[in-house]
């Protein structure tokens, strides 16, 4: 199985190192394309889609992976699952699988999230998708992401569909004191809040932590209560309503368009 492992963190961050110890100690064809730095918060952004533009791309060396080939990208994740899911960087994956992220991704507020938007571009292009993330330092469990992310794997070539995509968040906590794995609808709110407070010439980014709010069941509020959270999320596919209502015949009807011969 050939697995794309990218992250949002950049790929010298400690999380992509631990998950692709684990990925390959348990037998992955592996292959590592990630940002060179930080860019979280870009969702499923390509950073640049300029007629003519060059991404700069570097060979990588990772002291924890030796021998995988790693290429580092100044561009966000879903450029370097673009480029590896269109054969840029060899033969294409089987799956990719993003992170370990460096803090939760809950709730709706993960439509900002990188390490969401890289799997989910993934399933956009026809392969399956992982997104895992832990809570934030210090407290977060990377070696309890890590295990829970190699089972995920395990299901999802098994199982799964292709564009399949999974989004797992793992609480701070050891494996063996994990209460559970679950299935989650997505909270209300996420377990990050982000305020925007207004400067002089600015807009400060604040972060705080949310406890209250997150409904019952959800991917937020089970993780709190010390379980693993999975979530289905849909890829890009063709929507429908399940009314039946046709959007594009109302559209028409209203604009009064001349009947086409």
């Amino acid at each position: 199985m050939r697995i794309l492992l990218t992250n949002d963190d950049g790929i010298d961050a400690p999380g992509l190192a631990v998950l692709g110890r684990a990925l390959a100690d348990a037998g992955h064809d592996l292959v590592v394309a990630a940002p060179a730095t930080d860019r979280s918060g870009t969702g499923s952004g390509l950073g640049t889609i300029e007629d003519g533009a060059e991404i700069a791309v570097t060979e990588h060396q990772l002291p924890d992976l030796p021998g995988v080939s790693a290429t580092a990208f100044d561009a966000p994740p879903s450029f370097a699952v673009l480029a590896a899911c269109t054969g840029v960087l060899g033969p294409r994956p089987d799956l990719v699988v993003s992170g370990i992220n460096d803090g939760f991704n809950t709730g709706r507020l993960l439509l900002t999230s990188s390490t969401v938007g890289a799997a989910l571009n993934a399933g956009s292009l026809g392969v399956r998708g992982l997104a895992i993330s832990a809570g934030f330092a210090p407290d977060h469990r990377f070696d309890t992401a890590a295990q829970v992310a190699v089972s995920a794997v395990e299901w999802l070539i098994e199982h799964a569909a292709p564009r399949t995509v999974l989004n797992v968040n793992v609480p701070n906590l050891g494996i063996e004191e994990v209460k559970g794995v679950r299935m989650a609808a997505l909270a209300p709110r996420g377990l990050m809040g982000l305020r925007l407070n207004p400067t002089a010439g600015a807009i400060r980014l604040e972060r705080f932590a949310n406890t209250e709010g997150l409904g019952e069941e959800t991917d937020a509020a089970l993780v709190q209560a010390g379980y693993v959270a999975i979530s289905v999320l849909p890829s890009v596919s063709r929507a429908a309503d399940p009314a039946g209502n046709d959007p594009a015949a109302a559209v028409e009807a209203a604009l009064a368009l001349p009947v086409a011969h």
